[in-house]
């Protein structure tokens, strides 16, 4: 894809014609699945770097998912909301253009339930998240889904909506 693309709402027929965006709801899938058991190089690139909106910057795709399955390990319900998508091919001074890069921005309102702790369900927050990916070819020959990995990955939300349903 070598032009802007740009969809409210969620996937359909022509998210899945664009590789990128393919890609990524397979991600969203596993991640509203909360199954984090797999290995972090069929999403994420060995050298990704992801920050988080904390400031805190996951360096390598190892730690980004042993942090992933910490955070999501303490809910009994993660699902994404997707409002908007938009596909930006990534410049040459942004990445290899080898490597096909993409950005993916999707604008999201993701539902969080924590495991309950006496048998009664949770109330469901509803958090309002900004994600975006670089998405491009993977760094090792069967690594990755149909090829593609997560290069990088930055995330905007409030998380103090989390902390403050927590308790």
């Amino acid at each position: 894809m070598t032009t802007p693309f740009y969809k409210r709402g969620t996937f359909d027929a022509t998210t899945r014609s664009i590789s990128a965006l393919a890609f990524i709801e397979k991600y969203c899938d596993k991640v509203d699945s909360l199954d984090l058991s797999g290995n972090f190089h069929d999403y994420y690139a060995p050298s990704c770097k992801f920050y988080n909106t904390n400031g805190v910057v996951y360096d390598g795709g190892a730690k980004i998912w042993t942090w992933m399955r910490g955070l999501f390990g303490s809910f009994d319900l993660c699902a994404h909301e997707h409002n908007s998508f938009r596909v930006v091919p990534a410049t040459a001074e942004e990445w290899d253009p080898a490597a096909g890069a993409q950005w993916v921005f999707i604008d999201t309102t993701t539902l969080f339930q924590f495991k309950s702790e006496n048998g009664e369900a949770r109330e469901v927050i509803k958090v309002p998240r900004f994600l975006m990916f670089l998405v491009g070819k993977s760094e090792v020959e069967g690594q990755g889904v149909q090829g593609l990995q997560i290069l990088e990955a930055r995330i905007w939300w409030d998380t103090g909506l989390l902390g403050a349903k927590k308790g």
